[in-house]
């Protein structure tokens, strides 16, 4: 079962997923590559890595930007599984 994340602000998810913002209520990041291939295979990527962990996220696409929402379904809020996915992602 995934841990609900406490009063996440802005200042905290610089430290736990530095690269990422709040939006939403959710960890959110956008991505920009050259080209829709290039996007297209990290959207892959994550997607193989999600299903790694069993934690599913929202991807939204468009020709050469791709946007990652993180939240937990289950608990109406943000996990630790969120972080860990976050951090892994960047790791791609």
């Amino acid at each position: 079962m995934a841990k609900k994340v406490k009063s996440i602000k802005q200042e905290k998810v610089k430290l736990l997923a530095p690269t990422w913002s709040i939006k939403k209520k959710m960890l959110y990041k956008k991505f920009i590559f050259s080209n829709f291939s290039d996007a297209l295979g990290f959207i892959v990527q994550v997607g193989i890595e999600a299903e790694r962990m069993d934690h599913h996220p929202t991807i939204s696409n468009t020709y050469n930007k791709v946007e990652i929402y993180l939240s937990t379904h289950s608990i109406n809020g943000l996990s630790d599984l969120d972080i860990k996915l976050a951090n892994n992602i960047d790791d791609i």
